[in-house]
């Protein structure tokens, strides 16, 4: 199994080593397919990394954007529950829907971290269970449409029911292509 340089750089003081299951990381994206045969707009451009810890995936973009969605083993995903309501106030004065961003360089945008609470997901069940970034970076959008139609998280948990979009820093971006070419050039020797 290879690590992942763009995400482990990013987690920080997570283990790395147990986050990823990359084995099979793109077969649960064929389920957003709407013609059998041709990938979907998720599959072609988007690399999907599941991040075991959280039950959680990141979608990483060619342009660095990533976006937060539920992983297959999530237990709202793998239980099937019904999703009544999602809220993005989350602990301390952080209301996720107040994030405004502009400009090319998304200026203004929620710092978050790899632990930071994006929301906080009620199921009919009366469980709560609460999504995180991670990932650092800044909060460049958040899902408004789960808060009135809450079952997006659950019929279209890929596509139309994504959590929030992260932008992560360039800098360490810059660092881990430098390290995927390298690891690239003594792949091809």
């Amino acid at each position: 199994m290879r690590e992942n340089n763009f995400l482990s750089s990013h987690l920080g003081k997570l283990n790395t080593n147990k986050l990823f299951d990359i084995m099979d990381s793109t077969n649960f994206l064929k389920t957003c397919r709407l013609d059998p045969i041709q990938p979907s707009v998720t599959e072609r451009y988007f690399t999907p990394k599941l991040i075991t810890q959280y039950d959680q995936c990141v979608l990483k973009h060619s342009n660095r954007l990533c976006i937060i969605t539920l992983a297959p083993s999530h237990p709202i995903l793998s239980q099937n529950l019904l999703v009544k309501s999602v809220h993005f106030d989350t602990s301390g004065n952080q209301n996720r829907l107040c994030n405004k961003v502009s400009g090319k360089f998304k200026k203004g945008g929620q710092k978050l971290k790899e632990d930071s609470v994006l929301c906080t997901v009620k199921c009919s069940d009366e469980s709560e269970h609460i999504l995180y970034s991670c990932i650092s970076g800044k909060l460049v959008e958040i899902n408004e449409r789960l808060i009135e139609n809450p079952s997006l998280l659950t019929e279209k948990p890929w596509s139309d029911g994504y959590v929030g979009i992260v932008l992560p820093p360039f800098i360490s971006s810059r660092r881990n292509f430098a390290e995927n070419t390298e690891s690239k050039k003594k792949c091809n020797e």
